[in-house]
């Protein structure tokens, strides 16, 4: 399933026109899907509200008023402008509603405000249908910050259409004010504003339709991920041992970060790792060793270590970062790493240390999967992070292919960004993973798998997907407060079968 800009759904909807769908069909289409899954919500006295605006997101929201109406229900239709603002397709729609002698109320001023407010005290449900997909950074007129306020103030079902009315759709940033949405009917395909920044939290629930666009009509290469996309967790052979299902070796921890290293481990391990060989500080030797995993090697290093002290174990992946700490100088490291054949996943503070030899990656062609939250992304590439969030897609598309490394970067909708322009939003995952140690397990499951002979982007997708789904499973059995590192680790054994 593909991700798109408004702008390339867009082209993708004028292709169809010009294919031979009329738009006004299209806008049918999309008013009879969100219609039936409304309806879904109302029982035979429920008062529906239906905002519509001028655009044809707005036109969607006059074929439901019409529909709903025409299957019984009490629905209130209110217009944000007046007819000379509306567009072509939904003038068509609002000539179907005067034929059939429908009502529609105009929001001018404060009185048609307060008349809103008053019908909003008895109603059930609001259907949000104002602003589409298109919107852009710019000054919003008073009138919606005031209908804005008003709908959020409503405490029942709010619905929108396609995409909450003042979030941007490319973005998932807001113009200043927009609608909290309970649930939100995406029509044709996820759009990216719906995936980023604010843009989960304002969309709530979201529920895909189908018009009938072709999402292969245009060139695009950002996807959102499905379990049936993945090419892991794969069949085993009968005849078979450890190493065939990789050695993988990790660095971790440092003095007060013992416990990074060891979910990383632990990480490795229920994903399948057939050998999992942990390096950490003298120091901390002792207490790791005590609560590492029994299956786990453990062994010491100083900060000296190269790829020549661990060259006598049968690696496949080699994972640094988790728990080293800043203290120390591991650019080097890094480096001898970076000369080899052999794939590296460089996570957390494995990140600070890269980004002093960032360059080295150029001329690196080591496999290579980073795993950065936000932060850690731009000191990496060292541009803001408040300009990061306004173009995450590209700013990860452009590292990834210039630097020729797979890029993790972090959220509520991770995204996993390949070498060859590839970007894939990951479907799974809650908030009660933003706990301490969440990232270390997931570290340790991307090269756990990659140990299993699965392509490093491959392993970075797979590991994306499955340490969410473990994340939701827990959450779904015990809820989000109480999950933590382990909680993930523990449920892996139900969501990788």
């Amino acid at each position: 399933m593909k991700v798109v800009t408004p702008k390339e759904m867009a082209v993708m909807d004028r292709h169809t026109i010009a294919a031979g769908t009329p738009g006004v069909e299209l806008m049918e289409r999309a008013g009879h899907g969100c219609a039936e899954i409304i309806k879904t919500e109302l029982d035979a006295d429920a008062q529906v509200i239906v905002l519509c605006g001028p655009g044809n997101n707005g036109g969607d929201g006059l074929v439901i008023g019409r529909l709903l109406i025409e299957e019984g229900f009490a629905v209130h239709l209110f217009l944000t402008e007046t007819e000379a603002k509306l567009s072509e397709d939904s003038l068509i729609c609002l000539k179907q509603l005067d034929d059939k002698n429908i009502p529609i109320r105009l929001i001018q001023n404060n009185s048609d405000l307060e008349d809103l407010s008053l019908i909003l005290k008895r109603a059930t449900l609001v259907v949000d249908a104002i602003f589409g997909t298109g919107l852009a950074e710019k000054e919003m007129p008073e009138k919606y910050h005031k209908i804005f306020d008003l709908i959020n103030g409503f405490e029942k079902k709010i619905v929108a259409i396609d995409i909450p009315s003042g979030l941007r759709g490319d973005i998932g940033l807001t113009i200043g004010n927009a609608i909290f949405a309970d649930k939100t009917i995406v029509i044709q395909n996820y759009k990216t504003g719906c995936l980023l920044n604010d843009g989960p939290d304002y969309a709530g629930e979201t529920v895909l339709i189908d018009i009938g666009i072709d999402e292969n009509s245009i060139p695009n290469e950002k996807y959102y991920t499905q379990e049936n996309d993945l090419k892991f967790p794969q069949k085993r052979k009968k005849n078979t041992h450890k190493y065939d299902y990789g050695s993988v070796v990790v660095i971790a921890g440092s003095k007060g970060m013992s416990g990074a290293g060891i979910l990383s481990v632990e990480g490795a391990l229920k994903s399948g790792g057939g050998l999992v060989t942990c390096y950490v500080p003298h120091d901390i030797y002792i207490p790791v060793v005590a609560r590492a995993p029994a299956e786990a090697l453990v062994k010491t290093y100083d900060c000296n270590i190269t790829s020549e002290d661990i060259k006598n174990d049968r690696k496949k992946v080699i994972l640094i970062g988790p728990g080293i700490g800043r203290a120390k100088n591991y650019s080097f490291i890094l480096e001898h790493l970076l000369e080899g054949t052999l794939p590296v996943v460089i996570d957390a503070d494995g990140l600070h240390h890269l980004a002093v030899i960032v360059d080295t990656l150029k001329e690196s062609r080591t496999p290579v999967v980073i795993t950065p939250h936000f932060a850690e992304f731009s000191k990496l590439i060292d541009v803001p992070r408040e300009e990061i969030l306004k173009d995450p897609v590209g700013y990860g598309q452009k590292f990834a292919m210039e630097y020729h490394v797979v890029v993790v970067l972090k959220g509520y909708r991770t995204m996993v960004f390949g070498t060859n322009g590839e970007i894939w939003f990951n479907s799974t995952g809650n908030p009660g993973m933003a706990t301490g140690g969440s990232g270390d397990v997931l570290a340790g499951m991307i090269a756990g798998i990659a140990g299993q002979n699965v392509d490093l982007f491959e392993a970075a997708r797979a590991g994306v997907f499955y340490h969410g789904k473990a994340g939701d499973y827990y959450a779904e059995h015990y809820g989000q407060s109480t999950l933590t590192a382990h909680s993930i680790i523990e449920s892996l054994k139900y969501v990788l079968k």
